[in-house]
């Protein structure tokens, strides 16, 4: 699957910051916006559930469930297929190029480090940096600020890692069920971890994410059912994601010594920088290992591929994307530990349909 950005959810996303009257440089999904303005929401709630692709809901779900029944429409996040890039790019309606989060983990020269932009710690050697260093360096802005500008309240709903965060699924949809009986806020995005956090710790084609899943989906339902009747839950996803049965360490293997500055972004989506002069070595001997798990693009292919975003790029974007780029494409993870770590058994930032495809759930009395 590949990204068209202009059919994309920034397109979703385009459409509900048309609707309050904020700029985009994205055309709005039309059927969405018809929408919007035909049944005109005093409220917009944005509820993204992380890692709930929409062929898992397919697979796993039965016809009569709440999600299914009222999936609108099918449609690609951004990519990388991972939360770094598409909550910061669903929060803010641009492409991962034009903000320039992009992975889990970024070399960031400020601090000489490969950190990870969403805990301000190093990737490889937990080093504690200040916080937000990657807000204070590579600021993006929000939908939710956005409007805070223009006297319209609106706010953020994060888990328990956050300053007022919610313990459980549960308290967040109580708490917007109670905030949708208000007239505090007209627009909230609430973000939900946990079955992301499953799925990479079972696997998603494990009971426990099924069962983890038909719990969201009855939550949802109870919650859309007690909204008030001006509030329009919006339900979406970053990404989906994909079993992985079979790692290779990238640490002391044949191609370690290609590498001056240690892989980064993300094990699907992997971030190579290559020792001058070694570039052709790396890549034919690359393709001749990886041929069937991973695509490689050189920098200049990246670039021309616009798979990042096709909206122009971020004046430190290309910092980045490496030397070299490679996509997951089939059950193979790359890693790069000096000792055994624990390894997921669930992944996602590859390009394949069950890491990008999402849906947009829509529910108004």
């Amino acid at each position: 699957m590949i990204v068209n950005y202009e059919e994309s959810i920034l397109a979703y996303i385009s459409a509900i910051r048309r609707y309050f009257s904020l700029s985009s440089e994205y055309e709005p999904e039309k059927r969405f916006m018809d929408l919007l303005d035909r049944r005109r929401p005093e409220k917009v709630f944005i509820l993204l559930i992380d890692g709930m692709g929409a062929r898992l809901i397919d697979r796993k779900l039965p016809e009569d469930a709440f999600l299914k029944k009222h999936m609108l429409y099918r449609t690609s996040t951004v990519f990388p297929s991972t939360t770094t890039s598409a909550t910061t790019s669903i929060q803010n309606g641009k492409a991962p190029s034009e903000n320039a989060w992009l992975g889990w983990c970024q070399y960031l020269k400020e601090a000489d480090d490969i950190i990870i932009p969403f805990l301000s710690i190093g990737y490889y050697n937990d080093v504690r940096y200040e916080d937000h260093i990657m807000f204070k360096h590579i600021p993006v802005s929000t939908t939710e600020n956005d409007l805070k500008k223009k006297g319209i309240g609106s706010r953020i709903l994060f888990p328990s890692f956050a300053e007022d965060g919610c313990d459980d699924f549960d308290e967040m949809c109580q708490r917007l069920i109670a905030l949708s009986h208000s007239d505090e806020y007209r627009y909230i995005y609430a973000y939900w971890d946990r079955y992301d956090t499953y799925m990479h710790e079972y696997g998603p084609s494990s009971k426990i994410c099924d069962s983890y899943l038909e719990h969201i989906n009855y939550e949802i339902e109870n919650l859309a059912l007690n909204l008030s009747d001006d509030t329009m839950l919006v339900v979406i996803a970053d990404h989906g994601q994909v079993d992985i049965n079979r790692y290779y360490n990238l640490y002391g293997s044949e191609f370690d010594r290609f590498f001056y500055r240690r892989p980064s972004l993300e094990s699907r989506a992997q971030a190579f920088f290559i020792r001058k002069g070694m570039e052709k070595e790396f890549e034919k001997r690359f393709k001749e290992v990886f041929q069937d798990d991973y695509i490689l693009l050189s920098h200049e292919q990246v670039l021309r591929s616009k798979l990042f975003g096709d909206h122009g790029n971020h004046p430190r974007f290309e910092e980045f994307i490496g030397d070299y780029l490679a996509i997951g494409k089939s059950d193979l993870s790359f890693e790069y530990h000096e000792r055994e770590k624990h390894r997921f058994k669930g992944q996602h930032a590859g390009m394949s349909d069950d890491e990008l495809q999402i849906p947009v759930i829509v529910w108004m009395k």
